[in-house]
């Protein structure tokens, strides 16, 4: 009895790693068969392609409307990161340290815009920038992603603040320190590491984001997920399957920066 026990549990562990591998390979293969086709000499989407070829990757840089897609990405997506971080950060210092009633109900309130379908949000912002006179301008799709954007970075910022015990802040007041100068030396130091983790995790989901530009960009103002939108719509050729490949890319090599950052400094554990 006492020898089957170990077994047993041996067996169990091995049927979940198994289990864990089954889904990954279930969630990531349809992605990561993109990445062959955009190697394909073929000029339409066909797997497994019949020969390799990079003439496709030559086409995507040599693109004016990709390069200008990839540009008005990043013209839209740094700027939302940066308000999102800002905003992210003074909305997570208040509900985590302060005594705000119905802070929990608030803090529910700041992840409304990631639970809710982007569709209806989408919805909501149209006849707002219409009404403004912002409709497919930058500063139209720039306050819509910032929007969704926002609670990634109050996620991370609301994490990193519970990591830690607010006698830190206490202590630095009770020796003379202002309330900025307790923020701003002690504070901002350890939550600084989470407030990049969320610049990135803004950056990436404003990158990659396709209903709002839809709805709030234009011709002039597309950004890259808009761009292959419309190229699925009337060619499939292999260049879409590059485009997304340096997508996919990016967005893993951001993501995995986010995550070596959280690790090593280790925010979000208990104190």
């Amino acid at each position: 009895m006492n020898a089957a026990g170990p077994l047993v549990w041996r067996v169990v562990r091995y049927a979940l790693v198994a289990l864990t591998v089954v889904v990954l390979l279930y969630l990531f293969l349809p992605t990561l068969i993109i990445v062959p086709i955009s190697f394909s000499r073929e000029s339409f989407l066909v797997f497994p392609p019949p020969g390799y070829s990079l003439r496709w990757y030559h086409a995507l840089a040599d693109s004016i409307d990709y390069q200008s897609a990839v540009l008005n990405s990043l013209i839209i997506g740094v700027p939302v990161a940066l308000l999102a971080t800002v905003f992210g950060t003074l909305a997570a210092v208040p509900l985590v340290r302060g005594r705000i009633p119905a802070a929990r109900g608030l803090s529910a309130l700041m992840l409304a815009p990631v639970v809710l379908p982007q569709i209806v949000l989408a919805i909501g912002l149209y006849p707002i920038m219409v009404r403004l006179g912002l409709i497919g301008s930058y500063p139209a799709v720039l306050l819509g992603h910032t929007v969704v954007c926002t609670p990634l970075v109050f996620v991370t910022v609301s994490a990193a603040l519970r990591g830690y015990s607010p006698s830190m802040e206490l202590a630095a007041m009770t020796l003379g320190a202002t309330w900025w100068r307790a923020f701003w030396w002690v504070t901002f130091p350890l939550i600084r590491p989470a407030m990049v983790v969320g610049f990135i995790f803004a950056f990436t989901f404003s990158f990659d984001e396709l209903i709002l530009a839809m709805f709030l960009t234009s011709p002039t103002t597309r950004t890259l997920p808009r761009l292959l939108w419309e190229q699925l719509n009337y060619q499939m050729t292999p260049i879409i399957a590059a485009a997304t490949s340096c997508i996919l890319c990016l967005t893993v090599a951001l993501l995995i920066v986010g995550a070596l950052l959280s690790r090593r400094r280790g925010f979000g554990r208990p104190a």
